[in-house]
């Protein structure tokens, strides 16, 4: 499976979203970059629609040692700097939505994606409360960005016919799972993430195909594809 590294790229910027409240037009929770799937990375509110609950601080400190609160709205309310899980059923409430000056929120997320924050969060919608719920968690950052997910035709008949879901084989590539690479290649995904190269995992469906998975360079996208199809 030898194959040739790309070059080194800059890095890709991720797109953000917000933890949208469905039925509103902009109320939201938390906004964050997007590195993975239901990943994301940066804030979420603590002050709304109270403010937080000092007893909470002091468990998030208890379990991860340290925290940053900073100021996310015009009017004060707080929120904590956080890597966060976003539930299944939840994924499809991660909107992108009229924020001003979008751009400069993006550049001022930026930086966690080199030094990610301590504290982890799950988060779900909660429909009968209407509101976003959290639960701490240990560390959840992925190794790196996927960017856009993309399939080629044969990749996705190798899934169907196996009854699986991409996210099973994304989940492994992301936490460092290179599959059945040969060691060569799993030393060379290790040296990517540090450099910034292209980052190659196979694996072989319950239906005995196998794929591989691919995420360029500049972390732009990540392609399911056949062997073949390479």
């Amino acid at each position: 499976m030898t194959h040739q590294r790309g070059a080194r790229h800059s890095r890709h910027r991720p797109a953000i979203r917000f933890l949208w409240h469905p039925g509103t037009r902009d109320i939201f929770s938390g906004y964050g970059l997007v590195i993975g799937p239901s990943f994301l990375v940066g804030m979420v509110m603590v002050d709304r629609p109270k403010p937080v609950d000092p007893a909470w601080l002091v468990v998030i400190e208890r379990t991860f040692g340290s925290y940053q609160l900073a100021v996310m709205t015009q009017s004060g309310e707080r929120g904590i700097v956080c890597q966060m899980l976003i539930a299944k059923e939840s994924t499809s409430y991660l909107r992108s939505l009229p924020y001003p000056r979008i751009g400069a929120l993006r550049d001022a997320l930026l930086p966690l994606l080199d030094q990610p924050p301590a504290a982890s969060l799950s988060l779900t919608w909660h429909p009968a409360s209407q509101c976003w719920v959290s639960e701490i968690i240990p560390g959840i950052l992925p190794l790196f960005p996927l960017g856009r997910v993309v399939a080629t035709p044969g990749a996705l008949r190798a899934l169907e016919n196996a009854g699986q879901e991409p996210e099973e084989f994304l989940n492994r590539h992301v936490y460092g799972d290179w599959g059945e690479v040969p060691e060569e290649d799993k030393r060379e995904n290790e040296t990517s993430l540090h450099h910034g190269w292209r980052i190659l995992s196979a694996y072989t469906t319950r239906a005995g195909e196998q794929i591989w998975v691919i995420t360029e360079a500049d972390r732009s996208a990540t392609t399911f594809l056949l062997p073949s199809e390479y």
